[in-house]
């Protein structure tokens, strides 16, 4: 028997200025409003990295170099299964914008470096970036992290 279930692998950049997290704000009126790591999903033959860099760009036109994986995490829908790989930046360079984003993303509203009190009161996604992140960050990530297998729903990536 076929499966009708799809599958795929997604990268995102982690950088961090100053004790803030970059992270984007995805919202549509009415169904979603969270926060992420800027990130998306692999394209062609490109690596996570290459990815995780590609996507920091057009998410936020930062150039970054990126260390080492730090987070693994699976996102599970009832037709689409995919890994997510968060990527540690050790460096970046430019000013965070939206002025790189594609047309179709008119979800994407703000790109912003955010300190861990300010993320408490948001939906912030993996939630581990609330809490054990800042831990793991000052430790200076002394192992990659699997964060298991999350359910999510049809609007949230």
């Amino acid at each position: 028997m076929r499966s009708s279930v799809r599958y795929g692998i997604s990268a995102a950049a982690l950088i961090v200025q100053h004790k803030r997290l970059l992270l984007v704000n995805h919202r549509k009126s009415g169904q979603y409003d969270f926060w992420l790591p800027p990130g998306g999903k692999l394209q062609g033959n490109e690596s996570i990295f290459d990815c995780a860099r590609r996507e920091a760009m057009e998410e936020t036109g930062l150039s970054v170099e990126l260390d080492r994986i730090v987070y693994i995490i699976e996102y599970v829908q009832p037709d689409y299964h995919f890994c997510k790989f968060f990527i540690h930046c050790k460096r970046f360079a430019g000013t965070p914008t939206l002025a790189n984003k594609e047309p179709a993303e008119t979800f994407l509203v703000n790109a912003s470096f955010l300190a861990k009190t300010d993320l408490r009161k948001l939906d912030v996604r993996p939630t581990i970036l609330q809490d054990r992140f800042w831990d793991d960050l000052e430790a200076e990530f002394p192992e990659t992290r699997y964060l298991g297998l999350e359910e999510i729903s049809s609007n949230r990536s």
